[in-house]
């Protein structure tokens, strides 16, 4: 058997690499759609990028943690807040939803729901 001759492995330099996971890291780009659209060889090259920049990937995680590389832009972190504000009001609504919805059917059925506080946690 002869061995074919290697292609020369291009050198990505680090802010290429960054920038590419970052685009997969925002849900962009797939690993795999970015792989073509750069031409990027090697099927793991993209996840061991983001294994290097502090990204967690995992496949059944669809959404990255990464580390922070940049300094975020202030209005970024304002939109940031605003969303999270948003959110938690959202689930303050939804938890007092629930505990009305709670408070009706123990009084119409006469049941008890809540667990009592002097009980011991359930193993």
């Amino acid at each position: 058997m002869k061995n074919k001759p290697r292609k020369p492995q291009p050198n990505y330099s680090d802010s290429f690499k960054l920038g590419v996971v970052r685009r997969v890291a925002a849900g962009e780009l797939t690993k795999e759609q970015a792989r073509v659209e750069y031409k990027i060889g090697g099927n793991s090259s993209i996840l061991e990028w983001m294994k290097k920049f502090g990204y967690y990937s995992d496949p059944d995680i669809h959404l990255p943690m990464a580390k922070s590389h940049n300094k975020t832009d202030p209005e970024q972190l304002k939109k940031k807040v605003r969303q999270l504000e948003k959110q938690l009001q959202h689930e303050r609504i939804r938890s007092e939803f629930y505990q009305t919805m709670i408070d009706v059917a123990e009084r119409e059925l006469g049941i008890s729901i809540r667990k009592k506080s002097d009980t011991n946690p359930s193993d």
